[in-house]
Protein backbone atom coordinates (compact mmCIF):
# COMPACT_ATOMS: atom_id res chain seq x y z
CA UNK A 1 0.00 0.00 0.00
CA UNK A 2 2.68 1.92 0.70
CA UNK A 3 4.03 2.30 -2.72
CA UNK A 4 0.36 2.87 -4.27
CA UNK A 5 0.37 5.69 -1.47
CA UNK A 6 3.20 7.18 -3.01
CA UNK A 7 1.85 7.28 -6.23
CA UNK A 8 -1.67 9.12 -5.28
CA UNK A 9 0.33 11.69 -3.05
CA UNK A 10 2.47 12.88 -5.70
CA UNK A 11 0.05 13.24 -8.10
CA UNK A 12 -2.07 15.30 -5.84
CA UNK A 13 0.95 17.04 -4.94
CA UNK A 14 1.60 18.14 -8.57
CA UNK A 15 -1.87 18.93 -9.13
CA UNK A 16 -2.40 21.31 -6.14
CA UNK A 17 0.89 23.12 -6.07
CA UNK A 18 -0.41 25.00 -8.64
CA UNK A 19 -2.32 27.88 -7.56
CA UNK A 20 -4.54 28.00 -10.00
CA UNK A 21 -5.58 24.55 -9.61
CA UNK A 22 -5.80 25.04 -5.75
CA UNK A 23 -7.90 28.53 -6.27
CA UNK A 24 -10.65 26.54 -8.60
CA UNK A 25 -10.58 24.04 -6.31
CA UNK A 26 -11.40 26.16 -2.95
CA UNK A 27 -13.81 28.17 -5.04
CA UNK A 28 -15.83 25.12 -6.24
CA UNK A 29 -15.71 22.67 -3.19
CA UNK A 30 -15.86 24.80 0.10
CA UNK A 31 -19.01 26.25 1.90
CA UNK A 32 -19.90 29.87 -0.20
CA UNK A 33 -19.84 31.41 3.37
CA UNK A 34 -16.35 30.75 3.06
CA UNK A 35 -15.45 31.64 -0.31
CA UNK A 36 -17.07 34.59 -0.53
CA UNK A 37 -14.69 36.55 1.94
CA UNK A 38 -11.74 35.16 0.43
CA UNK A 39 -8.85 37.50 -1.46
CA UNK A 40 -7.90 35.01 -4.54
CA UNK A 41 -5.16 37.03 -5.15
CA UNK A 42 -3.62 36.87 -2.49
CA UNK A 43 -3.47 32.73 -2.13
CA UNK A 44 0.03 31.41 -1.65
CA UNK A 45 1.11 27.43 -1.20
CA UNK A 46 3.31 27.07 2.04
CA UNK A 47 5.98 25.18 3.21
CA UNK A 48 4.21 21.77 4.41
CA UNK A 49 6.93 20.86 7.03
CA UNK A 50 6.72 20.82 10.44
CA UNK A 51 10.10 19.96 12.84
CA UNK A 52 9.00 18.88 16.67
CA UNK A 53 11.25 19.17 20.03
CA UNK A 54 12.59 16.20 19.49
CA UNK A 55 13.44 17.48 16.03
CA UNK A 56 11.41 14.55 13.49
CA UNK A 57 10.24 16.18 10.61
CA UNK A 58 6.55 15.80 9.91
CA UNK A 59 5.13 16.73 6.29
CA UNK A 60 1.28 17.78 6.04
CA UNK A 61 0.71 17.01 2.24
CA UNK A 62 -0.49 21.00 1.60
CA UNK A 63 -1.01 24.69 3.31
CA UNK A 64 -2.33 27.16 1.33
CA UNK A 65 -2.67 30.60 2.71
CA UNK A 66 -4.70 33.00 1.55
CA UNK A 67 -5.91 36.65 2.99
CA UNK A 68 -9.78 37.81 4.02
CA UNK A 69 -11.58 40.21 2.44
CA UNK A 70 -12.40 41.21 5.63
CA UNK A 71 -12.65 45.07 7.11
CA UNK A 72 -9.44 43.97 9.23
CA UNK A 73 -8.01 41.30 6.51
CA UNK A 74 -6.96 37.76 8.06
CA UNK A 75 -3.83 34.98 6.96
CA UNK A 76 -6.52 31.99 6.78
CA UNK A 77 -4.61 28.78 6.43
CA UNK A 78 -6.43 25.31 4.47
CA UNK A 79 -4.63 22.71 5.66
CA UNK A 80 -4.97 19.88 3.16
CA UNK A 81 -4.27 16.43 4.20
CA UNK A 82 -4.63 13.60 1.41
CA UNK A 83 -6.31 9.91 1.65
CA UNK A 84 -6.75 7.17 -0.72
CA UNK A 85 -8.12 5.23 2.37
CA UNK A 86 -9.57 5.57 5.34
CA UNK A 87 -6.85 6.48 7.74
CA UNK A 88 -8.17 6.15 11.53
CA UNK A 89 -5.22 8.52 12.51
CA UNK A 90 -6.87 11.51 10.22
CA UNK A 91 -7.87 13.43 13.59
CA UNK A 92 -4.68 12.75 15.23
CA UNK A 93 -2.37 13.72 12.14
CA UNK A 94 -4.35 17.21 11.55
CA UNK A 95 -4.06 17.60 15.44
CA UNK A 96 -0.53 17.54 14.77
CA UNK A 97 0.18 19.45 11.83
CA UNK A 98 -2.05 22.20 13.61
CA UNK A 99 -0.06 22.00 17.38
CA UNK A 100 3.40 22.69 15.17
CA UNK A 101 2.09 26.05 12.75
CA UNK A 102 -0.09 27.86 16.31
CA UNK A 103 3.43 26.57 18.27
CA UNK A 104 5.51 28.19 15.37
CA UNK A 105 3.17 31.44 15.85
CA UNK A 106 3.55 31.04 19.71
CA UNK A 107 7.50 31.07 19.33
CA UNK A 108 7.84 34.04 17.00
CA UNK A 109 5.30 35.79 19.27
CA UNK A 110 2.57 36.71 16.82
CA UNK A 111 -1.16 35.75 16.92
CA UNK A 112 -2.20 32.87 16.17
CA UNK A 113 -3.35 31.86 12.55
CA UNK A 114 -6.38 30.58 11.45
CA UNK A 115 -6.97 27.05 10.27
CA UNK A 116 -9.30 25.22 8.50
CA UNK A 117 -8.10 21.74 7.79
CA UNK A 118 -9.06 20.23 4.80
CA UNK A 119 -9.65 15.81 3.96
CA UNK A 120 -9.24 15.18 0.19
CA UNK A 121 -10.53 11.43 -0.06
CA UNK A 122 -10.45 9.77 -3.20
CA UNK A 123 -10.15 6.01 -2.12
CA UNK A 124 -12.72 3.11 -3.39
CA UNK A 125 -14.39 2.74 0.11
CA UNK A 126 -17.23 5.07 1.86
CA UNK A 127 -15.34 7.80 3.82
CA UNK A 128 -16.87 6.69 7.31
CA UNK A 129 -14.18 8.08 9.73
CA UNK A 130 -16.06 10.94 12.43
CA UNK A 131 -15.06 14.36 11.30
CA UNK A 132 -15.30 15.77 14.83
CA UNK A 133 -12.05 16.07 17.65
CA UNK A 134 -14.12 15.37 20.36
CA UNK A 135 -15.95 12.36 18.77
CA UNK A 136 -12.73 10.70 17.67
CA UNK A 137 -11.62 10.26 21.34
CA UNK A 138 -14.68 9.31 22.70
CA UNK A 139 -15.39 12.03 25.35
CA UNK A 140 -18.93 11.61 26.34
CA UNK A 141 -21.22 14.11 24.49
CA UNK A 142 -22.23 16.05 27.96
CA UNK A 143 -18.34 17.16 28.44
CA UNK A 144 -17.48 18.19 24.96
CA UNK A 145 -18.11 21.96 24.97
CA UNK A 146 -15.24 21.66 27.75
CA UNK A 147 -12.51 19.68 25.72
CA UNK A 148 -10.20 20.40 22.72
CA UNK A 149 -12.46 20.33 19.16
CA UNK A 150 -12.45 21.13 15.91
CA UNK A 151 -13.41 20.03 12.72
CA UNK A 152 -12.63 19.12 9.06
CA UNK A 153 -13.94 20.05 5.73
CA UNK A 154 -14.18 16.64 3.42
CA UNK A 155 -13.90 16.70 -0.28
CA UNK A 156 -14.80 12.71 -1.20
CA UNK A 157 -14.07 12.48 -5.60
CA UNK A 158 -17.12 10.41 -5.38
CA UNK A 159 -19.41 13.38 -5.64
CA UNK A 160 -17.26 14.87 -8.42
CA UNK A 161 -19.28 15.39 -12.26
CA UNK A 162 -17.75 15.88 -15.39
CA UNK A 163 -20.45 18.33 -15.99
CA UNK A 164 -19.43 20.78 -13.18
CA UNK A 165 -17.41 22.93 -15.78
CA UNK A 166 -18.28 26.01 -14.37
CA UNK A 167 -18.65 25.07 -10.94
CA UNK A 168 -14.88 24.98 -11.59
CA UNK A 169 -13.27 28.03 -13.19
CA UNK A 170 -13.55 25.94 -16.34
CA UNK A 171 -10.01 24.52 -15.33
CA UNK A 172 -9.57 21.68 -17.98
CA UNK A 173 -6.49 20.28 -15.58
CA UNK A 174 -8.12 20.31 -12.54
CA UNK A 175 -11.18 18.57 -14.16
CA UNK A 176 -9.35 15.70 -15.57
CA UNK A 177 -6.84 14.92 -12.45
CA UNK A 178 -10.46 15.07 -10.38
CA UNK A 179 -11.92 12.45 -12.72
CA UNK A 180 -8.71 10.10 -12.72
CA UNK A 181 -8.59 10.08 -8.86
CA UNK A 182 -12.19 9.28 -8.70
CA UNK A 183 -12.06 6.58 -10.91
CA UNK A 184 -9.12 4.93 -9.87
CA UNK A 185 -8.86 0.77 -11.22
CA UNK A 186 -12.56 1.38 -12.61
CA UNK A 187 -11.59 3.17 -16.13
CA UNK A 188 -12.31 0.85 -19.10
CA UNK A 189 -11.04 1.23 -22.73
CA UNK A 190 -14.21 3.45 -23.61
CA UNK A 191 -14.03 5.53 -20.28
CA UNK A 192 -10.07 5.83 -21.21
CA UNK A 193 -11.21 7.24 -24.84
CA UNK A 194 -13.65 9.82 -23.56
CA UNK A 195 -10.79 10.48 -21.29
CA UNK A 196 -8.29 11.71 -24.13
CA UNK A 197 -11.36 12.89 -26.36
CA UNK A 198 -11.76 15.33 -23.63
CA UNK A 199 -8.31 16.33 -23.24
CA UNK A 200 -8.60 17.03 -26.98
CA UNK A 201 -11.36 19.07 -26.80
CA UNK A 202 -10.78 21.24 -24.17
CA UNK A 203 -7.73 22.10 -25.72
CA UNK A 204 -5.28 20.60 -22.63
CA UNK A 205 -3.70 18.06 -25.42
CA UNK A 206 -1.50 21.19 -26.82
CA UNK A 207 0.04 21.51 -22.84
CA UNK A 208 2.33 18.33 -23.39
CA UNK A 209 4.11 18.09 -20.07
CA UNK A 210 0.68 17.93 -18.83
CA UNK A 211 -0.90 15.29 -20.50
CA UNK A 212 2.31 13.30 -19.67
CA UNK A 213 1.78 13.81 -15.59
CA UNK A 214 -2.15 12.69 -16.50
CA UNK A 215 -1.46 9.66 -18.79
CA UNK A 216 1.52 8.50 -16.18
CA UNK A 217 -1.06 8.43 -12.95
CA UNK A 218 -3.34 6.66 -15.38
CA UNK A 219 -1.62 3.87 -16.58
CA UNK A 220 -0.03 3.49 -12.93
CA UNK A 221 -3.35 3.45 -11.32
CA UNK A 222 -5.32 1.15 -14.00
CA UNK A 223 -5.05 -2.40 -15.06
CA UNK A 224 -4.52 -1.39 -19.10
CA UNK A 225 -1.35 -1.88 -21.57
CA UNK A 226 0.94 0.84 -21.91
CA UNK A 227 0.38 -0.34 -25.93
CA UNK A 228 -3.29 0.15 -25.94
CA UNK A 229 -2.70 3.47 -24.16
CA UNK A 230 -0.88 4.76 -26.70
CA UNK A 231 -2.84 3.69 -29.34
CA UNK A 232 -5.96 5.72 -27.87
CA UNK A 233 -3.64 8.64 -27.53
CA UNK A 234 -2.76 8.91 -31.49
CA UNK A 235 -6.65 8.25 -32.26
CA UNK A 236 -7.59 10.84 -30.20
CA UNK A 237 -5.09 13.63 -29.96
CA UNK A 238 -3.52 13.10 -33.44
CA UNK A 239 -0.16 14.92 -34.43
CA UNK A 240 -0.71 16.43 -30.73
CA UNK A 241 -0.53 13.21 -29.37
CA UNK A 242 3.06 11.98 -31.60
CA UNK A 243 4.60 14.66 -29.74
CA UNK A 244 4.68 13.03 -26.42
CA UNK A 245 5.09 9.81 -27.42
CA UNK A 246 9.14 9.97 -26.54
CA UNK A 247 8.81 11.76 -23.52
CA UNK A 248 6.06 8.90 -22.38
CA UNK A 249 8.26 5.82 -23.37
CA UNK A 250 11.35 7.49 -21.33
CA UNK A 251 8.92 7.89 -18.21
CA UNK A 252 7.88 4.54 -18.69
CA UNK A 253 11.54 3.15 -18.96
CA UNK A 254 12.71 5.37 -15.72
CA UNK A 255 9.50 3.62 -13.87
CA UNK A 256 10.45 0.20 -15.05
CA UNK A 257 14.02 0.65 -13.35
CA UNK A 258 12.68 2.87 -10.43
CA UNK A 259 10.51 -0.41 -9.80
CA UNK A 260 13.30 -2.90 -9.97
CA UNK A 261 15.04 -0.79 -7.19
CA UNK A 262 12.19 -0.46 -4.65
CA UNK A 263 12.11 -4.79 -5.46
CA UNK A 264 15.74 -4.53 -4.21
CA UNK A 265 14.89 -2.59 -1.39
CA UNK A 266 12.04 -4.87 -0.32
CA UNK A 267 13.92 -8.31 -0.65
CA UNK A 268 17.24 -6.49 1.14
CA UNK A 269 14.21 -6.22 4.66
CA UNK A 270 13.08 -9.14 3.66
CA UNK A 271 16.43 -10.90 3.81
CA UNK A 272 17.79 -8.77 6.35
CA UNK A 273 20.57 -7.22 4.65
CA UNK A 274 21.13 -3.98 7.05
CA UNK A 275 23.15 -5.14 9.77
CA UNK A 276 22.02 -4.69 12.77
CA UNK A 277 18.50 -3.15 12.13
CA UNK A 278 15.55 -5.35 12.44
CA UNK A 279 12.65 -4.86 10.21
CA UNK A 280 10.53 -3.02 11.97
CA UNK A 281 12.64 -0.43 12.27
CA UNK A 282 14.30 -1.02 8.81
CA UNK A 283 11.41 0.23 7.75
CA UNK A 284 11.16 3.53 9.49
CA UNK A 285 14.60 4.14 8.96
CA UNK A 286 13.75 4.15 4.83
CA UNK A 287 11.05 6.24 5.56
CA UNK A 288 12.81 8.63 7.64
CA UNK A 289 15.55 8.70 4.70
CA UNK A 290 12.87 9.45 1.96
CA UNK A 291 11.80 12.96 4.16
CA UNK A 292 15.14 14.10 4.67
CA UNK A 293 16.40 13.76 0.60
CA UNK A 294 13.27 15.88 0.16
CA UNK A 295 14.71 18.08 1.99
CA UNK A 296 17.47 18.54 0.96
CA UNK A 297 19.82 16.57 3.49
CA UNK A 298 23.12 14.94 2.35
CA UNK A 299 23.91 11.22 2.56
CA UNK A 300 26.14 11.39 5.03
CA UNK A 301 24.41 13.26 7.52
CA UNK A 302 21.23 10.51 7.11
CA UNK A 303 23.14 7.86 7.37
CA UNK A 304 24.03 9.33 11.06
CA UNK A 305 20.52 9.75 11.76
CA UNK A 306 19.35 6.51 10.28
CA UNK A 307 21.83 4.09 10.33
CA UNK A 308 21.61 2.78 7.03
CA UNK A 309 24.63 2.43 4.47
CA UNK A 310 25.98 5.23 2.18
CA UNK A 311 25.00 3.00 -0.93
CA UNK A 312 21.16 2.07 0.64
CA UNK A 313 20.44 5.71 1.12
CA UNK A 314 21.88 6.54 -2.94
CA UNK A 315 19.50 3.37 -3.92
CA UNK A 316 16.60 5.33 -1.93
CA UNK A 317 17.20 8.58 -3.74
CA UNK A 318 16.83 6.86 -7.08
CA UNK A 319 13.36 5.42 -6.31
CA UNK A 320 12.55 9.70 -5.88
CA UNK A 321 14.25 10.99 -8.76
CA UNK A 322 11.47 10.18 -11.35
CA UNK A 323 8.38 11.71 -9.07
Amino acid sequence: MMKKNHVHNNFFLKTFQDKINTKDFISGVLPREITQKLDFSTLEIEDGTHVDDQLKTHLSDLTVKVKTKTEKPVDLYFLFEHKSYNDKTILWQLLKYQFYMFEKDYNEKRDFRTIIPIVFYHGPSKWSLNKKFSVFTGVPEYFRKYMLNFEYILYDTKHFDSSQNEKFGRNAYLMSALSLMKNIKGMSIDDIEAFFKFLFSSGLSKEKHLIIILTEYLVRTNVVEEKKVIDIIKQELGSEGEGIMPSLAQKWLEQGREQGVAEGIEKGIEKGIEKGIEKGAFIKAVETCKKALREGANPEFISKITGLTIEKIKEIQKTLQTD
